[in-house]
């Protein structure tokens, strides 16, 4: 029940927020000093350390850091101090070292507090008061040289799910800075003291305070809420709540007052990565490529432009050319994602373009100028790298890229990689929707062709964000007649079928997927529509350039899109929760893989990463390629032939079954 006399436990403001990722925190690593089974929380409270109390502001970091230096100093063996320190100048200096770029946000952070207190010291609470809602939040010339006299000294960050470096580093120092999540069992503790907890407790928001004790069930706190809270101010945390909930932990010592203090410059250096391009002759791979620059508009510079009549000499006298012996003529167009540059895509086609055409199938790429990842990656490798210890990254900092990733994700969303995005999006639909596009040009060529031959069967693929370059492609291949909705609303479609359609860890909205390929699916416009992703815990173990901990899907879906956790068609968590999609995948024309699996094509993948797939190449496909293998790893597509897709029709029309949604092992019924 509520604790009478103490700030309304349902009206508190809980802003602590995590630390962000920053490599250059030194960690703790703990020595042989010797551990006793328990400290007892008697013992601490024989310093005098004053209980304080916050009241309903949110400022939390500014009193739990208090807590520790008021301890520190009144335990230091040469000349200790039984002032009280500021929490008021431990809060603000907390603020102004909090790192939460591009956000407007509340609360702090223990790492912003510990840097405050090294960069300035602590000024004693007489020359900085607690006034709830103060609005003097100025470090006067004052408080700054009186600051002077307590600064600190060497400080760690501490694993917090290390319990073995949580106690050695108590049992050395005395008492830890902590931050935690806290749930409805702190407003519901008993006279022992011990917070009650249950994993379905509601989580209020975040909070700090110091760990002062600890025995064989958990911690003992000091906290901010007065001695009215708890036992006298204090609190027992068990390990399994603390292993639950636990944020940070940081231990510190005392540094030596001084009259100046000196900053040494860091250095920062980064060494690009330099890419290996073995590409075929301008003359053997120009036929097979469209290049694509700004507003989706055919490119004429570069080693690959390509003008209107380029295009015209693709499909009507290269296309035709080469496939004039086939007996179907497979084109497949091909958009490939956001994670290649043009050199590295240039060399994935030329390493595939052989073994295609050995199966009668002519690759048309395009190259729409979507090196993305490569703008993204420097610029947050440079974020990343300012924090990066010269040394080795050890295994003691492993659980701090948990934390990577929301940084990484506050990172892109206040910079300017949101509008990279946004610009490569409107690229790849002006490339169709424009009349002078690139993709539309394009179309209306193959069109031509197509209505001369009916031999001509066209199949298209995309990876990652090459899926939002072919939506409205799609839209407008397909479509017979006015098309009724979208940015081509009002357009004319051309009424070609497309023989299979297969998406690669799709980058695309589920609700545009929904408004341009599903309907060409639907009235079987298109063939078999093909969807590969990973699943969710191969996503989670992906990482994008060893700086982002998960696919580059994630970050689309958290940072890139407009809204947070927007569904994207290549994500398996939101796929599976989609009645639409459902309902797709129990029809024998739409078949979802999940990757990676052990099943044999057609439902065969060992995709493992988001790039797993036609922008990467792999040892083992280029083995495969050697020997003329359908190496490609789709289904219905190509290689396996557009036969066995009919034949599988077929086959279903006589013994109808659910979709196969092929995950370890063998198709099954859903």
């Amino acid at each position: 029940m509520p604790i009478p006399g103490i700030p309304n436990f349902n009206t508190f403001n809980f802003d602590a927020r995590r630390d962000t990722v920053d490599f250059r925190d030194q960690m703790y690593l703990p020595t042989l000093v010797e551990v006793p089974p328990k400290i007892e929380l008697a013992t601490y409270r024989e310093v005098g350390v004053p209980i304080l109390n916050q009241g309903q502001e949110g400022a939390c970091t500014g009193f739990g850091l208090a807590t520790v230096a008021n301890y520190l100093l009144r335990k230091r063996q040469v000349e200790p101090d039984r002032v009280h320190v500021s929490p008021r100048m431990l809060y603000e200096m907390a603020r102004r070292y909090d790192e939460y770029p591009g956000e407007a946000y509340s609360g702090s952070t223990a790492r912003g507090a510990m840097k405050g207190w090294h960069k300035h010291g602590v000024c004693a609470e007489s020359a900085w008061p607690y006034k709830a809602s103060d609005t003097d939040k100025t470090l006067t010339n004052l408080r700054a040289y009186e600051a002077r006299n307590r600064p600190l000294g060497a400080y760690f960050r501490v694993n917090h799910k290390d319990l073995v470096a949580m106690h050695t580093a108590l049992a050395e120092v005395g008492i830890l800075y902590a931050t935690a999540s806290v749930h409805e069992g702190w407003n519901r503790l008993n006279d022992s003291g011990a917070i009650p907890y249950q994993p379905n407790f509601k989580i209020r928001g975040g909070h700090a305070f110091a760990i002062v004790a600890y025995d064989r069930h958990g911690f003992w706190i000091q906290n901010s809420w007065s001695e009215r809270w708890g036992k006298d101010g204090f609190a027992k945390i068990s390990y399994d709540d603390w292993l639950e909930n636990g944020m940070d932990v940081w231990v510190a010592r005392l540094g030596v007052p001084v009259h100046r203090l000196s900053e040494d410059a860091t250095a920062k250096s980064r060494a690009p990565g330099a890419s290996r391009s073995e590409s075929l002759s301008y003359a053997e791979l120009r036929p097979h490529i469209i290049s694509l620059g700004n507003d989706g508009r055919l490119r004429e510079n570069g080693t690959y432009g390509t003008s209107r009549e380029d295009v015209e000499k693709l499909f009507k006298e290269d296309f035709t050319r080469n496939t004039s012996g086939w007996e179907k003529k497979r084109l497949f167009l091909y958009a490939h994602g956001g994670l290649v540059s043009e050199a590295g895509f240039v060399q994935r086609l030329a390493e595939y373009r052989s073994a295609m055409l050995k199966v009668q199938v002519y690759p048309v790429a395009f190259i729409w100028q979507t090196d993305l990842w490569s703008t993204v990656t420097n610029i947050l490798k440079e974020a990343v790298l300012q924090r990066r210890p010269e040394g080795i990254l050890t295994d003691s900092l492993d659980f701090m890229l948990d934390r990577l990733d929301d940084t990484l994700e506050a990172v892109v969303r206040g910079l300017r990689i949101k509008g990279l995005w946004d610009e490569m999006k409107e690229n790849a639909r002006l490339a169709t929707e424009s009349g002078q596009g690139g993709a539309r040009l394009a179309l209306q060529a193959l069109a031509e062709i197509m209505e001369a031959d009916p031999k001509v069967e066209v199949h298209v693929a995309g990876h990652s964000a090459g899926s939002i370059f072919h939506a409205l492609l799609v839209q407008y291949l397909t479509t017979k007649g006015k098309i009724s909705s979208g940015p081509l609303a009002g357009s004319k479609g051309l009424g070609k079928r497309i023989a299979s359609c297969a998406l690669w860890a799709p980058g695309i909205r589920i609700q545009d997927f929904k408004e341009t390929y599903l309907p060409a699916i639907q009235n079987r416009s298109i063939g078999h529509f093909s969807l590969f992703t990973l699943k969710d815990v191969a996503e989670r173990g992906d990482n994008c350039g060893s700086i982002y901990n998960k696919s580059l899907l994630y970050l689309v879906a958290n940072a890139l899109e407009d809204r947070l956790a927007e569904p994207i068609l290549g994500m398996e968590k939101f796929v599976s929760t989609d009645p639409d999609l459902d309902g797709l995948f129990k029809q024998p024309y739409a078949s979802w893989i999940k990757a990676p699996n052990t099943s044999r094509p057609p439902g065969g993948s060992k995709a493992r990463r988001h790039g797993d797939g036609w922008d990467r190449g792999s040892k083992e496909k280029k083995e495969k390629e050697k020997k003329g293998a359908r190496f490609f790893p789709r289904s219905w597509v190509c290689f396996a032939g557009h036969e066995q897709e009919e034949q599988e029709e077929q086959r279903q029309a006589k013994n109808p079954v659910d979709a196969q949604i092929v995950d370890a092992g063998p198709a099954y019924r859903r």
